[in-house]
């Protein structure tokens, strides 16, 4: 399985950690940047993430974002239609998003996961199918209408 990846400068290490236990999740990584510990801007790279997993014959249906907190990456994320980006720091709130709310993109805060515990989270958010049955499916649907 190919997945989109990237961070910011404080999730920089993680990305790298996470890059280097590939073979153990059954993944590859589609890299996205930042590509060192220099100080960048968060929504340039959860933008670049997003554009490119919305684009027609991606090479991944999947993305994992990272900055410090997971908060930052997981709004910029969201303003993208068609984005479900959840922030998990467990493997239940991982699989969750992915059973309830058919998230494609995960965020993860690099100050709060070591590299061991985010592999937990990414591997519950990879092995979960999103429910097809009808209150899921209308609940997200309603997730990419606005408010009246």
């Amino acid at each position: 399985m190919k997945l989109l990846i990237a961070s910011d400068h404080a999730g920089f290490e993680l990305k790298e950690a996470l890059k280097d236990r590939a073979g153990t999740l059954g993944v590859s990584f589609n890299d996205l940047g930042t590509h060192s510990r220099d100080s960048v801007d968060y929504p340039d790279y959860a933008h670049a993430l997003a554009r490119e997993l919305l684009k027609p014959g991606s090479v991944a249906s999947l993305g994992i974002l990272i900055c410090g907190s997971g908060v930052g990456v997981s709004i910029a994320a969201n303003r993208h239609p068609g984005i479900r980006a959840v922030l998990a720091e467990s493997p239940e709130i991982a699989r969750l998003g992915r059973e309830h709310n058919h998230a494609n993109v995960l965020c993860l805060g690099a100050r709060f996961l070591s590299p061991e515990r985010a592999v937990e989270v990414i591997r519950a958010f990879l092995t979960a199918t999103p429910e097809t049955g009808e209150r899921h499916v209308r609940r997200v649907q309603k997730l990419g209408e606005l408010s009246k």
